[in-house]
């Protein structure tokens, strides 16, 4: 079962004495917003796959998964975000075509405002464009081997 938006915020809310780390799981990663947007993008991308075929999930963009405390992980995303071509770009890349929803969230600390990405969890497999996959399994995405 997907964590409702609600839940992951108040995931958020602990990071001041955890880190990302300890909540991520099979339905929801934390990761830091690169300065590249294709990089981003592309980890959108990915992450949506991975999340569909894995039965559905969250990614939290803006947080740095590793360190203890709202100054230190909650490092945002930039202000001037374009959600809709983010959308665009996973629904495009993807086959068959998967449908992201986006949440941008306002904080009262760190930097103020993070961006979490969720997908459903049906209707796949999902793959790339080229055919590759992945799937989430605990925390990872793993590569799904081709059986052609």
């Amino acid at each position: 079962m997907m964590k409702s938006i609600h839940q992951i915020m108040q995931l958020i809310g602990r990071l001041d004495a955890h880190v990302a780390d300890d909540f991520e799981g099979q339905d929801l990663d934390f990761k830091q917003w690169s300065n590249k947007t294709e990089d981003n993008v592309r980890k959108m991308v990915e992450y949506a796959i991975c999340m569909a075929n894995g039965g559905g999930g969250s990614v939290v963009f803006g947080v740095a998964d590793r360190v203890k405390g709202h100054a230190k992980n909650i490092l945002g995303v930039p202000d001037d975000l374009d959600v809709e071509s983010f959308y665009n770009r996973i629904y495009q890349e993807t086959v068959p075509p998967l449908s992201a929803e986006f949440d941008l969230v306002e904080l009262d600390y760190g930097t103020g405002k993070l961006l979490i990405m969720s997908v459903e969890g049906k209707g796949g497999p999902y793959s790339f464009l080229d055919g590759k996959s992945v799937v989430r399994k605990g925390k990872e995405c793993l590569t799904i081997e081709d059986k052609s």
